[in-house]
C-alpha cells in the first residue's frame, strides 16, 4: 500500500546572507543542499511528518553567501501504519524542493541580488 502525502506548511525557519562586494564576482556559485526527514515514532498520534532542507550558495569567504533552511510539513493520509523513509523522500523531497525553489527565488529578489536559478535537484527528477 502506498501513503499519500499533503504538503501543509513550509516555512524558513533561518536564512543569513552576506554580500561581499570586495570580493571577485563568480561566474559560477556552488550550491549545496542537504535535508534530513523527522518521522514521528507513532503515526497513529500525528499523521504529521517534517522534512527540513538546508542550502547553502556560495562560501563564507566568497562574494556571495546564502544559507536557507526551511521546514516542510506534511500530513501522511496513510494507508498502512509504517510510513518508510525512502517513500518519503520518494514522494516528498521534490515537493519540498521545490518549495525551496520558490523560496529562494523570493528571498534572492528581496536581498536585491541577481535571481539565482537552481539546478534542478536529483530527487526532482
Amino acid at each position: 500500500m502506498m501513503n499519500s502525502f499533503k504538503l501543509v506548511q513550509h516555512n524558513v525557519k533561518s536564512a543569513s546572507f552576506i554580500e561581499n562586494n570586495e570580493k571577485e564576482k563568480k561566474k559560477d556559485i556552488e550550491v549545496a543542499v542537504e535535508g534530513g526527514v523527522l518521522i514521528p515514532k507513532d503515526l497513529r498520534k500525528t499523521k504529521y511528518l517534517i522534512v527540513r532542507l538546508k542550502l547553502n550558495l556560495g562560501k563564507a569567504d566568497e562574494r556571495l553567501y546564502l544559507t536557507l533552511e526551511t521546514i516542510s510539513r506534511f500530513e501522511v493520509e496513510k494507508d498502512s501504519d509504517e510510513v518508510s523513509e525512502e517513500e518519503v523522500r520518494l514522494k516528498c523531497f521534490p515537493v519540498a524542493l521545490s518549495e525551496l525553489r520558490k523560496t529562494v527565488k523570493k528571498v534572492t529578489e528581496a536581498y536585491g541580488i541577481p535571481v539565482v536559478d537552481l539546478p534542478p535537484f536529483e530527487e526532482e527528477t
